[in-house]
């Protein structure tokens, strides 16, 4: 219902962007459009879009030219303290409908005479973890390629309900530090937890729509003789299945545009022993840290942590039938010279097992290196450059006939086109 009633509200919005009328100066609506046409060149495992084990969006199969995406981000100032957001994304690749979209939401920021700001969001949207994908349609400016742990989130993470936040810059600190507290209620994500599970950590830069239907990989455990047959071979991560709400709270510290630091405690409180619609709730919670730095000579840094745990089905001698923990880590570095900017990240990744479930080994660890450049030719087109590396040992892998250590390559090379009136 909760994801219904966003998708409603996405189409009124949609449909208040085509009325001219509702926006009576130019300065209360802006809108992106925008759309990825690429090379690429792989190597590596096939890829978990088309139904195996890969770690990439792309595959040997997937070499030459593709169009990687297209969007649509439009933003309108209903009135001076209420605000909405819609983006739709549009894939061909065969999962879910061609265009869907992966946030639509309403923002009200209450006019206020203390020197707090407060603000509430309601609706379908990212929770408040990524410090790289800052752009339009939750685009990196940096990388192509998000990072292990902004990829996971891309792929298993909305928030289907409301975020009350809370923030102060207080003068008698000189009016340079900014401290904010935020806290969510939201439903519709049980089955989070399952990719990170069977299919494991990936890099790369698809974001699952609302009503996307993920595929899994051919794994013995979910086909019809094995131990968890009664899940479906693919995967929905928006799904309602005990009603109850899951709920995060987070904090964030900036001083200036020098630093700024961002912690979160995220639970989404699904009974693990429940199956809906063919999909098992998984109970996940994890602790993020993420920080943000000017270096010296102008270089960037950009650094997120993350710990977590996820479990499945009833509790069997101190272990749920599914119990493992995961971890990952990055540190991007980036530079801006003019028109230019080149960036490199490190990610590290681990998945850790802590049940005895025969045929479903789900430990893995592995690391990745992305070195990227964009150039602005102009104010509509950039082109970005992008070779990307991920090593991961995953003992999963044999049950497809996979070696179960790989390294995995892609070079990409995108045409990147922007249109619209936001700065």
């Amino acid at each position: 219902m909760v994801r219904l009633l966003i998708t409603l509200a996405g189409g009124a919005l949609f449909a208040l962007m085509a009325n001219p009328g509702v926006a009576d100066t130019p300065s209360r609506q802006s809108f992106v459009a925008g759309t990825d046409i690429s090379y690429v060149s792989v190597s590596g495992h096939p890829s978990w879009v088309e139904e195996s084990a890969g770690k990439l969006r792309y595959d040997q199969d997937s070499d030459g030219l593709v169009i990687s995406r297209a969007f649509a981000d439009y933003r309108l100032r209903i009135a001076d303290t209420l605000n909405a957001k819609i983006v739709a994304e549009l894939y061909n690749d065969g999962i879910g409908s061609g265009l869907d979209f992966t946030e639509a939401y309403l923002e009200w920021r209450p006019l206020t005479l203390s020197a707090n700001r407060y603000r509430l969001k309601l609706g379908g949207f990212y929770p408040r973890i990524s410090l790289e994908n800052t752009g339009p349609a939750w685009s990196s400016p940096y990388t192509i390629s998000s990072s292990a742990i902004n990829t996971w989130i891309a792929e298993e993470i909305r928030v289907f309900g409301a975020e009350f936040s809370v923030s102060r810059r207080p003068q008698s600190l000189g009016g340079m530090h900014t401290f904010s507290l935020h806290a969510a209620a939201f439903w519709n994500n049980d089955p989070m937890g399952g990719l990170i599970s069977w299919k494991g950590w990936s890099v790369h830069d698809r974001q699952s729509r609302f009503g996307d239907v993920l595929p899994l990989p051919p794994l013995p455990q979910i086909q019809p003789d094995g131990f968890f047959w009664r899940q479906d071979p693919f995967f929905i991560p928006f799904q309602e299945n005990d009603d109850r709400a899951g709920w995060y709270v987070g904090g964030e510290w900036q001083y200036g545009k020098r630093l700024l630091f961002r912690v979160m405690r995220y639970d989404n409180m699904a009974d693990p022993r429940s199956i809906v619609n063919r999909q098992y709730a998984w109970y996940t919670e994890f602790t993020h840290l993420g920080l943000q730095a000017s270096l010296p000579w102008n270089i960037g840094l950009i650094a997120q942590w993350m710990d977590g745990e996820t479990v499945m089905g009833p509790e069997i001698r101190g272990a749920h039938v599914v119990d493992v923990g995961y971890y990952s880590n990055f540190v991007l570095l980036t530079k801006a010279i003019g028109r230019h900017r080149v960036s490199a990240r490190y990610d590290h990744f681990e998945v850790t097992e802590d049940d005895q479930v025969p045929l479903d080994e789900n430990a893995e660890f592995g690391h990745a290196w992305t070195v990227a450049y964009r150039f602005q030719a102009t104010d509509i087109a950039s082109l970005a450059l992008e070779w990307l590396q991920i090593h991961s040992n995953r003992p999963a892998w044999a049950y497809n006939d996979l070696s179960t250590s790989n390294t995995e390559k892609q070079l990409q090379l995108a045409l990147e086109l922007r249109f619209g009136n936001r700065q």
